[in-house]
C-alpha cells in the first residue's frame, strides 16, 4: 500500500485533490461510488464481453455521480502512467493485498502494473478518476448477423432487439434521443417507454419514431416494411409523416411518394424471429429475397415464374429443405445454375 501511496504523492495527487474537492454545485461521489468505479475499471481492462459492457453502461446512466467517479479514476490512471516509477511503486507489485489493473495492451513498464488497494483511503482516492470508454463516447454501437443467424440484443435502456439474418444495425443511446440505423436486413424492436427520450430508427429513405412500442422493420434493397404489434409509430420522409398503428403494416419502395398501409396479422409478420416465414399471396420474388438471407446458395426467380404468388409457412431450416417446401407450396421447380438455384414455373421446365 505504501507503494501506491508513493505514486499518489508523485503527481496524481494534485489531479485527485481537484476532483475530491469539486465546486460546491457538484457534490463529490461517495466512497461507495468511488469503489464501484474502481471495480468497473478493473473489469473493463481485459476482453470484456457484451453483457459486461451493457452492465457498465447501465451503471453509468443510473446516476450522474457514477460517471463523474469513473471519469476521475481514469484521469488518475493517466497521471500514474505519465509519472516516473518509484522504488515504492516497484515494490508495490509484490504485495499480496492488492488487485492488479492490466491495460488492454501489454504492460511495458512497472507503472502499467499498478495495483489498486482493496480498502481504506487509498482505494477511495484511486476511485476518483476514469475517462469514459469508447462505448460511452458519441458514436454508434454496431451489430451484425451472418446468413441464417438470428441474434437477440438487450440494449442498456431496457429495449430489446431481435436482429434477423444477414442484417446490420447501428445503435446510439443518447441522453435526449435513442437512435438506430437499420443498414440492411430485418429487426424486431421492443422499445422501452421513455417519453422524454424518443427512439428513432432510420431505414432507407424513411425514419420511424416511437416513444415505446413493439414493431418490425425490414429494409432490404428498395423494399421497406414497417409492422406494428403494440403501440403506434410515425414513419416520415420526403416532408411527409404517417402513423402506423397496432395491427398495421406500411410498405414503401425506395424513392416512391406512396407508402400504402394495410391491416395484417402482427404475429405472422414477427414469426421469423421464432424460425418461421409466413406469407399470404406474396410475390415469389419477395419470398426469395427473404430466403436468400438464410441460405448459402443464392436463389433467383426465372422470368417464367415472375408472376407466381406464394401462400404458406416456411420453417427456417436447411437450404434444401426450404427449397423443397417452396416447390410443394408453389407451382415452381428448382434448377441448379451457375453458382445459384433458379426457380422456374413448372410448365417451363425442360
Amino acid at each position: 500500500m505504501e507503494g501506491v501511496a508513493s505514486l499518489w504523492r508523485n503527481g496524481p495527487r494534485a489531479a485527485a485533490e481537484r476532483t475530491l474537492n469539486p465546486p460546491m454545485s457538484t457534490p463529490a461521489p461517495s466512497d461507495m461510488t468511488l469503489q464501484a468505479a474502481v471495480d468497473w475499471f478493473v473489469r473493463l481492462q481485459g476482453d470484456s464481453d457484451l453483457e459486461t459492457w451493457i452492465g457498465f453502461q447501465a451503471w453509468l446512466e443510473a446516476d450522474s455521480a457514477n460517471a463523474r467517479a469513473y471519469d476521475t479514476v481514469e484521469a488518475l490512471w493517466v497521471d500514474i502512467e505519465e509519472a516516473p516509477p518509484s522504488r515504492e511503486s516497484r515494490a508495490a507489485t509484490t504485495s499480496d493485498n492488492v488487485v492488479p489493473l492490466t491495460p488492454r495492451r501489454a504492460a511495458k513498464s512497472a507503472r502499467r502494473g499498478l495495483w489498486i488497494g482493496v480498502g481504506g483511503a487509498v482505494a477511495a482516492a484511486l476511485a476518483v478518476t476514469i475517462a469514459l470508454p469508447a462505448l460511452m463516447k458519441p458514436g454508434y454501437e454496431d451489430y451484425a448477423t451472418a446468413k441464417g443467424e438470428i441474434r437477440r440484443i438487450s440494449l442498456a435502456d431496457g429495449s430489446k432487439v431481435t436482429l434477423g439474418a444477414a442484417s446490420t444495425l447501428r445503435v446510439r443511446l443518447g441522453k435526449t434521443q435513442r437512435d438506430a440505423v437499420l443498414v440492411d436486413g430485418e429487426a424486431a424492436f421492443d422499445v422501452a417507454h421513455q417519453p422524454s427520450r424518443p427512439f428513432v430508427v432510420a431505414a432507407g429513405d424513411r425514419e420511424i419514431r416511437v416513444l415505446g412500442t413493439e414493431f418490425n422493420v425490414l429494409n432490404h434493397g428498395d423494399r421497406l416494411d414497417v409492422t406494428v404489434r403494440r403501440g403506434l409509430v410515425a414513419v416520415s420522409g420526403d416532408g411527409q409523416s404517417v402513423q402506423v398503428a397496432k395491427g398495421q403494416k406500411l410498405t414503401h419502395a425506395k424513392g416512391s411518394a406512396i407508402s400504402p398501409i394495410k391491416a395484417v396479422d402482427p404475429e405472422a409478420e414477427f414469426a421469423w424471429s421464432k424460425g418461421q416465414l409466413i406469407y399470404r399471396d406474396a410475390p415469389l420474388s419477395e419470398v426469395v429475397a427473404d430466403i436468400n438471407r438464410y441460405v448459402a446458395t443464392p436463389i433467383s426467380v426465372d422470368p417464367s415464374a415472375a408472376s407466381v404468388k406464394f401462400s404458406g409457412v416456411l420453417s427456417i431450416d436447411e437450404e434444401a429443405a426450404m427449397i423443397r417446401r417452396l416447390e410443394l407450396f408453389a407451382p415452381v421447380v428448382s434448377q441448379p445454375g451457375s453458382g445459384q438455384i433458379v426457380l422456374k414455373a413448372k410448365t417451363a421446365r425442360p
